[in-house]
């Protein structure tokens, strides 16, 4: 029997340092300014939002990590499993494109108009972005010390803003919140959560772990995966405590600032609770958190793109690349970013967590057909959701999706697209049974 010395796992403290690395990594702008208006605005359904919420960026991101543990694989190598060398890369592509493109100048346009300009309003955004990028640059530059930087500076000084922040707003909250909530609180939770992107970036991320652990001298399948889903498990939970704080945050002191808008709201409140110096340490954790995601999203788009090429395209070239297009398209600001990712995400989303709970089936690979359609069902139904945001929220399919059990909740999609699978599976079966017999009695 193996034992920790021979890295069946990894030490405690280590996991514990890429379990907080992780955490800081998926615990951006969107975990910072999501939570705290959904419990202002769902009132009184503030804990039922933030089940809603934690589905999404929680569970989501455990079943996730869970997934590429079964697998030993990450989206591109469970992708690839189903669609194929060509589409499954193209597939993976789509999501790395877009945390590229959309979530780092997402996190550094936040970064500008959330942490620099209350402080130092005279700077401007190309300044404030081509600090931000120059740091983010030089922490993902260095594979191999990227998580130990992550864990031991990032995550620590996240969680300890993050828990005075809370602990203040329990015992002397901002408001005294009504009693009214809000007519779809589940719905409205997990589509706050679809903005994070982490139960995507989970996907990726598990990559970027596996590639981290035989870095760590961890090669055997099975240890790989017990050390991926213990990491997952610590990630999921800092993730849901965190949100689920900030959400009742939101729902305790929000009703005081009732006309901020997204973003605003967050810093309303630290500067509510804690004066000039929750202002200030708002700042300093904002950018904070959006350096680690920024960060562990150009480290994995390097690895993704890395391996996706057979190592044709080198890792700090594809680090150099997002680091500059995340420049680039950052100085286009963070609300016209937000608008046109949330599209994108709604349409893709479905058809992720598709992967992700099928992936569970260590036979994966023998169930092919059955994924292809889910996964196109999915995106059927994701199609549908994203011409929504696009004005057309009469659409054949979201009417469809609507009348099913769980559309008043935004997730009709699921029960006919995982009845497909089942469907689909089992005639397959059948076939494979009779074809079977025949052959015998030939």
């Amino acid at each position: 029997m193996k034992t920790l010395t021979s890295k069946k796992l990894l030490p405690i403290p280590i996991l514990i340092l890429i379990s907080g690395a992780m955490f800081s990594s998926h615990f951006g702008v969107g975990d910072l300014i999501f939570p705290p208006i959904l419990g202002r605005d769902s009132g009184a359904d503030w804990f039922t939002a933030s089940i809603g919420y934690a589905l999404i960026n929680s569970i989501g991101v455990w079943l996730a990590y869970l997934a590429c543990a079964q697998q030993n694989q990450s989206l591109s190598g469970i992708a690839t499993k189903i669609l194929g060398k060509f589409f499954g890369k193209i597939y993976t592509a789509i999501p790395v494109l877009i945390m590229v493109f959309f979530i780092l100048p997402r996190v550094a346009s936040a970064t500008h108009e959330m942490a620099v300009l209350p402080l130092f309003p005279s700077v401007p955004l190309g300044v404030s972005l081509g600090v931000f990028f120059l740091v983010s640059f030089y922490i993902a530059y260095t594979r191999a010390t990227v998580m130990d930087k992550l864990g031991r500076f990032l995550a620590p000084a996240l969680i300890l803003f993050v828990l005075i922040l809370v602990v203040k707003g329990i015992a002397d909250p901002l408001a005294t919140p009504g009693i009214s909530g809000c007519a779809t609180p589940l719905k409205d939770g997990m589509l706050n959560a679809y903005n994070t992107m982490n139960a995507i970036g989970a996907l990726l991320f598990g990559g970027w772990i596996l590639h981290e652990l035989k870095m760590r001298h961890i090669a055997d399948i099975r240890d790989m995966g017990v050390n991926l889903n213990i990491i997952g498990i610590g990630t999921a939970l800092l993730l849901s405590i965190t949100s689920t704080s900030l959400v009742y945050l939101g729902k305790s002191s929000g009703p005081a600032f009732m006309d901020a808008p997204i973003g605003v709201l967050s810093t309303d409140i630290a500067k509510g609770l804690l004066g000039q110096a929750g202002l200030i340490g708002f700042a300093v954790i904002m950018a904070l958190s959006c350096l680690s995601t920024s960060a562990a999203i150009s480290s994995m788009a390097g690895d993704m793109f890395s391996e996706m090429s057979g190592e044709k395209l080198k890792y700090r070239v594809i680090v150099t690349a997002a680091t500059l297009a995340g420049f680039i398209v950052g100085l286009v600001g963070l609300s016209r970013i937000v608008k046109y990712t949330v599209p994108w995400l709604v349409l893709l989303y479905p058809s992720i967590i598709v992967l992700i709970i099928t992936a569970l089936y260590r036979k994966f690979d023998e169930i092919r057909i059955p994924v292809i359609s889910g996964v196109i069902a999915a995106l059927v139904f994701g199609f549908g959701d994203m011409l929504g945001f696009y004005g057309m929220k009469d659409n054949p399919i979201s009417v469809f999706a609507a009348a099913l059990p769980l559309g008043n909740q935004g997730i009709g999609w699921m029960l006919p697209t995982f009845v497909l699978i089942a469907l689909i599976w089992l005639l397959l079966s059948v076939f494979s049974q009779l074809n079977q017999k025949r052959g015998k009695e030939l």
